[in-house]
Formats: C-alpha cells, sequence, structure tokens
C-alpha cells in the first residue's frame, strides 16, 4: 500500500521536510517512489511554506494512495480538498468543572 507522507530532513532544530510517496511498510528516510515537493515550517514567520506538484499528488490520491493525518491537513490547508476525506476528527477530552461552582453553593 501507498503512502503519501513527511520524511524529516534537516539540521537539529532546523526541521525541513520532503513530501513523498512511498510504501507503508518502509522506514520514512530509506527508500520512498517519488517526492511529491518539500515542506518547511520555518518560513513566512512561522506559518510554513508547502510547495508541491498538485497534479502528481492528485494523481496518487485518486489512484488509492493513502495519506498521513500531517501531509492530509498541509494539503486541505493549501488548496487540495482530496485529501480532506484522510483528515479525522481530533479526539478531545472535555474539560473538568470549575470548583467555584460548588464553593458558591456552599455559600448560600
Amino acid at each position: 500500500m501507498l503512502i503519501i507522507r513527511l520524511a524529516r530532513r534537516g539540521r537539529k532544530k532546523q526541521a525541513f521536510y520532503d513530501v513523498v510517496v512511498a510504501e507503508k511498510a518502509r522506514a520514512v528516510q530509506k527508500r520512498y517512489i517519488t517526492k511529491l515537493g518539500h515542506y518547511n515550517p520555518l518560513s513566512e514567520s512561522g506559518k510554513g511554506e508547502l510547495v508541491i506538484d498538485k497534479d502528481i499528488a492528485l494523481k496518487y490520491i485518486t489512484n488509492g494512495a493513502q495519506m498521513s493525518q500531517t501531509a492530509a491537513r498541509l494539503f486541505v490547508k493549501n488548496g487540495i480538498k482530496e485529501a480532506g476525506k484522510f483528515v479525522a476528527e481530533r479526539v478531545t477530552k472535555p474539560k473538568k468543572e470549575a470548583k467555584k461552582d460548588t464553593s458558591e453553593e456552599e455559600a448560600k
């Protein structure tokens, strides 16, 4: 099975990622099939810069390649709507109620 994911490069505390298509069973840093582009999270004042070949990426998505959550979120953020089906809803814990409510009731 093919997967579109990020492969980290760059130095310590200066991350730089390649957007690659690889076999899911392979290690992230080893062999990949093709490089779709790159992502630099440190550019543009921390907003990040994503440069990809959209035509090739769409070809792989329509032919059944899966996407990692991070790659899918980056693609949707940059205008590739087909990647939206790979974005899963994040599970959040419910917030605990404040103890002020109990202390106010006891005061009455």
